[in-house]
């Protein structure tokens, strides 16, 4: 019975959401293993096509959870030395809460230019579109229960237009980093910023208005070359979206085993809401992934599951050496 009541909470929560300005976008712990949903300029310190699948599940026990998924691709086309370089990519996201679902496929191009020597702009441009839905099959309404009694029959009153809603969205993402390789210099930096949804689309299934809060995003971080086979990777994320603050602070250790090898351990902290690791490693063109969530904020007070599972897979075709002599600041990149 508890179960049921909390489900009830969260499931009328999200749909005041959807039909109010509060509507947010994805959100993912291992922000760099999916750059597009983080800031589409970080591609442009990628010299390999590479193609990454990301899901996340969390409340696991409350009416299945929410469960998200995401594909990304992309792909460097160089220029000459003196032109720079430009580069594609693609993602599509979906995500799954309760009776809502989420779609959403967008193309960036990126391009980049080194200012002085290892310093670089990068530049990027997306747009695509998505989709709301809403499944009412499963749902029950107030209206529904009579004297006590629930009737399937009775008319809910919900005053829905529609239970899918299509729309455009926009964004754009801007990126400096320095990359000497660690023969140089014993760091590496990176500062980005980003926005999402810059064309507010709206909504709403009920005919009203209901935009889409623009979200901006700031991304920084150094890599430390600690020795021939560590590196550290502090850095630090910030979202902004309709008044919501998502801050998270942390750092990745890397240990290079061999040229083909290397081990990733990290850790971030998300204010107000989660302390989170992660554990991964590369093998020949491989990433793979894995972070929890243990949810700090006091909703862990309405049910004790409902931490966060994410696991990422990342092929970079074409890609040398982890002690590349072109190194990315990016961590997990």
């Amino acid at each position: 019975m508890k179960n049921k009541l909390i489900a009830a909470a969260l499931l009328s929560s999200l749909f005041y959401s959807y039909n109010t300005a509060k509507a947010q976008d994805t959100r993912v712990t291992q922000f760099y293993a999916v750059p597009l949903l983080v800031n589409p300029a970080i591609m442009g310190a990628n010299d390999n096509l590479n193609v990454s699948l990301d899901y996340r599940n969390q409340w696991g026990s409350v009416n299945s959870g929410y469960s998200d998924y995401a594909f990304t691709g992309m792909y460097p086309i160089k220029l000459s030395s003196s032109q720079g370089k430009l580069d594609a990519g693609i993602s599509f996201v979906g995500d799954k809460a309760g009776a809502f679902n989420k779609l959403n496929g967008m193309l960036a191009v990126d391009y980049n230019k080194e200012i002085a020597e290892d310093n670089n702009v990068c530049l990027a441009l997306m747009g695509g579109f998505g989709q709301e839905s809403i499944n009412t099959g499963g749902l029950t309404f107030d209206d529904q229960y009579m004297a006590g009694a629930y009737n399937p029959a009775a008319n809910a009153n919900e005053n829905l237009i529609s239970t899918k809603e299509s729309y455009a969205d926009f964004g754009f993402g801007l990126t400096w980093y320095f990359n000497p390789s660690r023969e140089k210099s014993k760091v590496n930096a990176f500062f980005g910023i980003s926005a999402f949804n810059v064309n507010q689309p709206n909504l709403s299934m009920t005919g009203e208005a209901s935009r889409l809060p623009v979200r901006t995003s700031y991304q920084a971080g150094i890599k430390l070359f600690t020795s021939k086979s560590i590196d550290i990777v502090p850095n630090a994320y910030i979202s902004l979206q309709a008044g919501n603050v998502e801050s998270a602070m942390g750092a990745y250790g890397n240990y290079i085993i061999n040229d083909d090898f290397k081990a990733t351990l990290g850790f971030w902290y998300r204010k107000g809401d989660a302390f989170a690791i992660l554990a991964g490693f590369y093998y020949k063109g491989f990433t793979l992934g894995y972070s929890y969530d243990a949810v700090t904020s006091t909703v862990i007070n309405l049910t004790p599951s409902v931490n966060a599972n994410e696991i990422t897979l990342t092929y970079h075709l074409g890609a040398g050496a982890v002690t590349t002599t072109n190194p990315s600041p990016f961590p997990q990149f």
